[in-house]
């Protein structure tokens, strides 16, 4: 079993104005600062025609304490984004562990031109986690997690 996560984010920007923002450092140190993150280590940050970025992050963990018994108070999160060029806007394959725990978020991220000066943001996500009986319970709160995160992201992505 999992969940899955699929939205759109309309952008008043082109595709390559968006990737010139993914392509920037000072960028990805200010949205995760935004996003409310504890700490954040920027293990590989490869720009150019392709981007490979690594972070390793840790994060306050707002859930019920049935989940608060599995994945703790805090969590660190690995994330792992490679970007590349897509016709004419760009994709991403995304990784997510949380390292010891039983959960793991897989996905693709496409940043499509709409106009001159207009793009989607598609999402898509799956939250897996690999505990007996509570499991499904356990992906539902992290989903919530995550949409509540992708918000936080798209509004700093309009500042």
């Amino acid at each position: 079993m999992s969940k899955k996560i699929s939205r759109v984010d309309k952008y008043n920007a082109s595709a390559d104005d968006i990737w010139a923002m993914l392509n920037s450092r000072d960028y990805v140190d200010a949205k995760y600062q935004a996003l409310g993150d504890i700490s954040t280590d920027v293990v590989q940050f490869d720009t150019g025609d392709a981007i490979a970025l690594s972070v390793e992050r840790v994060v306050p963990a707002e859930l019920p304490d049935f989940a608060k018994k599995i994945m703790g108070d805090t969590n660190k999160i690995v994330q792992n984004e490679n970007w590349t060029a897509a016709g004419d806007g760009y994709v991403c394959d995304l990784h997510i562990e949380f390292p010891g725990k039983p959960l793991k978020v897989t996905g693709k991220l496409e940043v499509k031109p709409t106009g001159d000066a207009t793009s989607d943001w598609v999402v898509n996500m799956e939250i897996k986690a690999s505990v007996p009986l509570i499991g499904g319970k356990l992906e539902g709160v992290v989903e919530k997690e995550t949409l509540a995160s992708l918000d936080k992201e798209y509004s700093f992505n309009q500042e």
